[in-house]
């Protein structure tokens, strides 16, 4: 054997000891010297598999960090993110006051928040000032003018809180800037400070809005159980809600919306019972029907198997 064989054979050597099955070919390295022809042939095509092996894994590697190819067959390995991608909530209380339970749940850009209401409460708690409730949220930033409020810690960090009447507000930064909010209740900011002490990041605590328009989901959902509730999309010319509910008014000119009868309610309003069972109803400006029709037909329903919905009438 010469110089360049032998260097052959050790480079292949250290390159077949990288496979995942390094047995055959390190056997075909130890046999005697007069087997040497067929070993090489043997060698170069182990060789050649292992490069193959370890020239594909790298790029199956490299594509995982990377956004896929229209073109490319290794884009296929890659997992597609539709509209209907789960919100990450961040942040759950482990503690409430006994008999809340959550009914409320928003999103704004990076931004969530939950509300917790007495059990038994109906309708959207947003919209009756004077309930109790609890919510706990992230926002972008600090007050601006948290000096005028009082300091305290939440879990050793700075904390800053307000008291107005029966409302307290607590904020503090953790990861991102969070606030507790309490209504209603007796000695607000005692409960407020025992809720935000309580609150623990948590990246599985995730939530799936029931639909999406043009990209962007459902800005809140809110219910009395998880059979019953409302879904809200707000967007500059036209609001979209699905229910499991009918609205108030259904009556009106006949359209055609989502392959279902449907209604034009006073030039500005269109709602259908979908095939889904669900109610969808489309408001905007008037005149403006065949843009209110096209909306109704643009709404991706998240409900399959079913609404993410079981969150609804839960405490903590």
């Amino acid at each position: 054997m010469n110089d360049t064989e032998q260097l052959v054979k050790d480079a292949l050597g250290k390159l077949a000891e990288r496979t995942p099955h390094p047995g055959p070919t390190l056997n075909a390295l130890r046999r005697k010297r007069k087997q040497h022809r067929n070993n090489i042939f043997l060698i170069a095509t182990a060789g050649m598999a292992a490069v193959a092996v370890l020239i594909f894994t790298g790029l199956v590697a490299s594509d995982k960090y990377t956004p896929p190819s229209h073109n490319d067959a290794a884009a296929a390995l890659m997992p597609h993110k539709s509209a209907g991608q789960p919100i990450p909530l961040k942040y759950a209380p482990h503690w409430l006051p006994d008999g809340f339970v959550e009914t409320h749940r928003a999103a704004s850009g990076d931004q969530v928040s939950r509300d917790w209401v007495p059990a038994g409460s109906k309708g959207n708690p947003l919209e009756k000032a004077e309930q109790p409730r609890i919510t706990v949220q992230t926002i972008k930033d600090l007050p601006a003018d948290r000096d005028k409020f009082e300091q305290v810690s939440v879990r050793q960090l700075p904390a800053w809180v307000v008291v107005h009447g029966s409302v307290a507000e607590l904020f503090w930064k953790a990861q991102d800037v969070l606030n507790v909010t309490v209504r209603g209740v007796a000695d607000p900011k005692s409960i407020a400070l025992r809720v935000a002490d309580s609150v623990r990041m948590d990246a599985k605590v995730t939530f799936l809005p029931p639909f999406w328009l043009d990209g962007a989901p459902a800005s809140e959902v809110w219910g009395d159980s998880p059979y019953d509730w409302t879904a809200r999309w707000a967007g500059e010319k036209y609001g979209v809600t699905v229910s499991t509910s009918a609205p108030a008014k259904t009556d009106g000119a006949l359209v055609t919306l989502r392959g279902q009868k449907g209604s034009l309610i006073d030039d500005g309003t269109v709602t259908v019972r979908d095939s889904s069972g669900f109610w969808i109803t489309v408001n905007g400006a008037q005149g403006e029907r065949d843009a209110l029709v096209a909306a109704a037909g643009r709404v991706q329903l998240q409900i399959v198997p079913q609404p993410d919905t079981v969150w609804i009438g839960r405490g903590v």
